[in-house]
């Protein structure tokens, strides 16, 4: 039964506006950071809990740790906006499959996605799910076809003059859509649309009614990914952080 309507879109261009236009009040908001510098500042555990810094500590390359202190620095300091709380008091919880919430609110929803150098958060008023991948250009993705795409997905892919970035094109729009609703990957995975256009499927394919919106749009050269929401009238909005939202 087909009681989903699944729309995948590309915006070719993204107009990435500075942190300082944001209201904190958009249905559907798009955050990108890098990370720019191999040692963080004296301040790098302001707004964490102890368990984060704990869980900092457990990564053995300085690069990782890092981006780890980063992500939750930044996710920290953008949900205060949102909810009005300051950053280190933010209480967050795990729901199904681990997906991270705001404890205490149900307002506001979140996500995030990592990659490289390059952390990406979608801040959204309903459900949202975001990926971004580095495209690597040493990575066996034809390996991959079979398992995780459709039969039209891999022909598109291969068909295609960039078969490698269709290949992460895609990707990172199953990836968002399994984030926003919760399901993650599983052995359904290679039936989670992900071409153009307009998709009636199955509620229990994703795990999750409604409908939904994947939008593909580029974070930096070589960073492709997808932002996946709830059908809204308008585009999602995109900003641009940098070192100085960490004051």
């Amino acid at each position: 039964m087909s009681d989903v309507i699944v729309t995948n879109t590309v915006l070719p261009s993204v107009s990435w506006q500075p942190l300082s236009v944001c209201s904190y009040n958009d249905p559907v908001a798009v955050f990108r950071f890098r990370v720019v510098s191999s040692s963080l500042p004296d301040n790098q555990q302001t707004e964490l809990q102890p368990h984060e810094i704990s869980q900092a500590q457990r990564y053995h390359r300085q690069e990782d740790r890092n981006r780890y202190i980063y992500t939750r620095r930044m996710v920290r300091i953008l949900v205060g906006h949102y909810i009005n709380q300051e950053p280190s008091e933010i209480e967050f919880t795990l729901g199904i499959n681990k997906k991270p919430e705001i404890n205490g609110n149900t307002s506001w929803h979140l996500n995030v996605s990592h990659s490289g150098d390059c952390i990406v958060v979608a801040i959204g008023n309903a459900s949202v799910g975001v990926d971004t991948e580095r495209i690597n250009p040493d990575f066996m993705f034809q390996d991959m076809l079979f398992q995780s795409f459709s039969q039209p997905e891999q022909a598109y892919i291969k068909a295609s003059h960039d078969s490698r970035f269709a290949f992460y094109d895609l990707w990172t729009r199953k990836e968002a859509l399994v984030k926003a609703t919760a399901k993650g990957l599983d052995d359904d995975f290679q039936h989670i649309p992900s071409l153009n256009g307009i998709h009636p499927i199955g509620s229990d394919l994703i795990g999750a009614s409604g409908n939904w919106t994947v939008t593909s749009f580029m974070v930096f050269d070589e960073y492709p990914a997808a932002v996946a929401h709830r059908p809204i009238a308008e585009l999602p909005t995109f900003y641009t952080l940098d070192h100085s939202v960490f004051g």
